[in-house]
């Protein structure tokens, strides 16, 4: 399948020239529920839950993708406002784990379960259900930190770069792109986006005629 990865126009140009993605870790995501959706009233629940998400922070990173291209929303929260790039990546269904948006915290029972770890790694509270999102987790030790901590994830045949499309507020242009990214089989097509004219969505440009690298 065909997911997405937003992010701002620097850092797309970095991982395009490297031909590489950040792994993330847990601890440092966004939403502070983050392995955290069971119910924590009771402390000795509590401080198992902390444990857990401290163990698995520690053997898991994850790259967060999306099934929209087309949400807004997505572009201005992770596309730096629409100044940024949304890439297109084929990855295999089976590897990448849906999350699961709920109004009402995992029950305090549920951490006994023996698929407590992936629950709890796949649910979100359902006002994050405009992300749609798609998470690849990845075991940290079969990737190495860099010399400033962080650890990266290299396109490959698990994760294959098909769409790169250019915010409608980007100043990025094709040959900022190309000039980063070469690919041999020329298979990965560059569109720039603008708003629809009659939803609420972003979509390609027409008038600027799509390129491949």
């Amino acid at each position: 399948m065909i997911v997405y990865y937003f992010t701002s126009a620097k850092y797309g140009i970095d991982n395009l020239k490297h031909k590489r993605l950040k792994i993330s870790n847990f601890l440092n995501v966004n939403d502070p529920f983050e392995l955290l959706g069971v119910e924590l009233g009771d402390k000795k629940v509590r401080n198992a839950a902390n444990f857990e998400k401290n163990k698995i922070s520690e053997e898991y990173g994850l790259i967060c993708f999306s099934e929209d291209k087309y949400n807004p929303v997505q572009w201005a929260h992770y596309g730096d406002n629409h100044k940024g790039v949304c890439l297109g990546f084929e990855i295999q269904e089976e590897l990448l784990q849906k999350v699961k948006y709920v109004s009402e915290r995992l029950l305090k029972k549920t951490i006994e379960e023996s698929e407590f770890n992936k629950k709890i790694l796949t649910t979100k509270f359902s006002h994050w259900n405009y992300e749609k999102e798609r998470r690849l987790i990845i075991k940290n030790c079969n990737f190495p930190e860099d010399s400033n901590g962080i650890r990266f994830k290299e396109f490959d045949t698990d994760i294959v770069l098909k769409e790169i499309y250019i915010g409608c507020k980007s100043k990025l242009t094709y040959q900022d792109i190309t000039s980063s990214y070469s690919s041999a089989n020329k298979s990965v097509v560059v569109k720039m986006t603008r708003p629809a004219f009659k939803t609420f969505r972003i979509v390609w440009d027409k008038r600027n005629k799509s390129t491949r690298t």
